[in-house]
């Protein structure tokens, strides 16, 4: 998942479970800038927001919807496979807007970035950066016009060493949105029972093992 479905399942994970809104969308954010074990640098919430990050992550990539869509992909797209569906899930999130939150996304974009820049002088130096760009340049709420999406793909291919596709592959991904789509919305509500299900205030009791698995 990209930023958008990141920060709304934190939101709607926060709301469910009783925890900081504030602090897992901290989290959505960080969690693609902080690396290695938690132990206690940031505050309590922020460092659970990130682990809640870290844990859609792994439920993302290791989901059999994930897998039949990265199966679509030509073959030399597959290395960055996983690249192209973050944000093609971004895509598909803001074209099915309404059928996921009862805000206009603007609303719940502007939101979202105010938060984060008022916790934003306490970031690591690349994450402040990527948040001021986003809410400089409102990202997330132009995310269903597909012009975005190869661009946002373009800048993420730059910053790639090696070769790769990303700044290309556009064409192939539009014309596999429809299957993207269907297992986006398969995925979304699996992901947030299972979410709403880990971190609960009684996950520690039900599933001890998984609280302390990321």
């Amino acid at each position: 998942m990209n930023y958008l479905a990141h920060f709304l399942l934190a939101e709607q994970v926060a709301q469910r479970c009783d925890l900081s809104t504030d602090g897992l969308l901290v989290g959505g954010l960080l969690g693609d800038f902080v690396k290695g074990p938690l132990r206690g640098d940031f505050p309590s919430p922020w460092e659970t927001g990130i682990r809640l990050h870290r844990r859609i992550d792994a439920l993302t990539d290791s989901h059999p919807l994930v897998s039949h869509c990265l199966e679509a992909l030509p073959a030399n797209y597959r290395r960055y496979g996983g690249i192209m569906l973050d944000v093609c899930f971004d895509h598909c999130l803001s074209m099915n807007w309404r059928d996921f939150h009862h805000q206009d996304i603007v609303t719940f974009t502007s939101q979202s970035y105010r938060s984060l820049l008022d916790h934003s002088e306490n970031f690591p130096t690349a994450a402040k950066r990527q948040i001021r760009f986003l809410a400089q340049y409102d990202v997330l709420s132009k995310m269903d016009d597909w012009r975005n999406i190869e661009a946002m793909l373009g800048r993420i291919g730059q910053r790639v060493k090696r070769d790769n596709p990303l700044g290309h592959c556009g064409p192939e991904l539009a014309h596999l949105l429809p299957l993207i789509n269907q297992q986006f919305a398969a995925l979304y509500p699996n992901l947030m029972t299972q979410l709403c299900e880990e971190f609960s205030p009684n996950a520690a009791l039900t599933h001890p093992t998984k609280v302390g698995l990321v």
